[in-house]
């Protein structure tokens, strides 16, 4: 039997053991997420202990009750390790008790074999039978799925979108095993979870890289790889810096002033969709960028912007160049750049200061 479970499971206990390893060496960082990945980790874990269980419980009639409690666990933790995955795309706001209704009905309907046919039963010859609650587990899970792909396609937009297939095509691959689990047996659905949970832990490890710790944007080293494979759709370019960071990182202190950038990524956070994306390049520096709008849209849009910033107790100086008549990216990011600063010009001109200071893109620019 041991050999047996080790020949049967030997790619799900490899998986858990090395992607176990992975999230101890991990676990001062993303706390919450790497929660839910232990979720997913523990649930695959026991599936393996559980089918081995269930198989022995198999082999003596005698033990009747075992087998019914093992495969009502085993029914459990399949939308279990779902919900892990669930709640690592799912943004914070949204995961709540709710999210547990689908796994509740699941297991009230599994509870139902130990005392009626209506889920799953043994017949006279212990072979297993599955009756018409018994496809609840399968749906549970699917909706799962479903939330899951829902999440990723929507949160994961900017940037590039091969690696999101990637994660599309587990998911897939997960349903394609639940099917099979549900009409022809099999433990391959185990293994298409731990596949996914250790793909969706890299995606987003990778997409970490690209985003400012504070403000939560996309940072300068996705800003750069953005403009290299977004050229032929990018129509326009924001250059945008906050008024009197210095001083007030002078008289406040420090905490003040990332609150003020803090404010600021969340105002172009709240901007953002599939053809605008806002990029923190350095300290007070952000940049956005415009697929397929028109100058009119790009105006409107900048000017919420500084419109919600101001509202918010905060400045900014904007400046931003379409991109025509070929130019290209570096020339479009010097004039939007040139623009802003006349615009932070006339702020201080206004405040009573002058203020000298070098361009955005000069400060950001990689070495070449």
């Amino acid at each position: 039997m041991g050999l047996g479970l080790i020949s049967t499971h030997y790619i799900t206990i490899f998986l858990v053991v090395l992607f176990g390893i992975k999230l101890y060496a991990q676990q001062r960082t993303r706390d919450v997420d790497i929660r839910f990945y232990w979720l997913t980790l523990f649930c695959c874990a026991l599936l393996v202990v559980q089918d081995a269980l269930e198989a022995t419980a198999s082999q003596d009639p005698e033990l009747r009750f075992w087998r019914i409690l093992l495969s009502v666990i085993g029914y459990v933790l399949r939308p279990t390790a779902a919900v892990g995955l669930l709640m690592v795309v799912c943004p914070k706001e949204k995961r709540n008790w709710k999210i547990w209704i689908p796994w509740g009905i699941n297991l009230a309907a599994n509870l139902t074999a130990f005392f009626s046919p209506v889920a799953f039963y043994f017949d006279e010859r212990y072979d297993f039978r599955r009756g018409p609650l018994g496809y609840v587990v399968f749906i549970v899970s699917f909706i799962y799925m479903f939330q899951i792909l829902y999440f990723i396609w929507k949160r994961f937009y900017e940037g590039k979108t091969a690696e999101r297939w990637i994660l599309i095509i587990c998911l897939f691959g997960c349903m394609a095993a639940s099917v099979v689990d549900a009409f022809f047996g099999g433990v391959h659905l185990t293994e298409a979870i731990m596949i996914s949970s250790i793909f969706l832990y890299m995606y987003l490890r990778s997409h970490d890289n690209y985003l400012d710790p504070l403000t939560s944007l996309r940072n300068r080293f996705a800003f750069y790889d953005d403009i290299d494979h977004l050229n032929r759709d990018i129509t326009a370019m924001a250059s945008l810096d906050m008024n009197g960071l210095k001083a007030l990182n002078d008289s406040k202190g420090h905490a003040e002033g990332d609150q003020a950038l803090t404010v600021i990524g969340k105002c172009l956070n709240a901007n953002c969709n599939r053809n605008i994306t806002a990029y923190r390049v350095g300290g007070d520096e952000f940049t956005v960028l415009f697929m397929n709008q028109n100058e009119e849209m790009v105006r409107q849009t900048l000017e919420h912007i500084k419109e919600e910033i101001a509202a918010a107790g905060y400045s900014i100086s904007v400046g931003y160049t379409m991109k025509t008549g070929g130019r290209s990216l570096d020339d479009v990011l010097h004039e939007a750049d040139r623009k802003m600063y006349a615009d932070k010009a006339a702020y201080y001109q206004q405040k009573g200061r002058d203020r000298r200071t070098r361009s955005v893109s000069d400060a950001v620019k990689p070495n070449s």
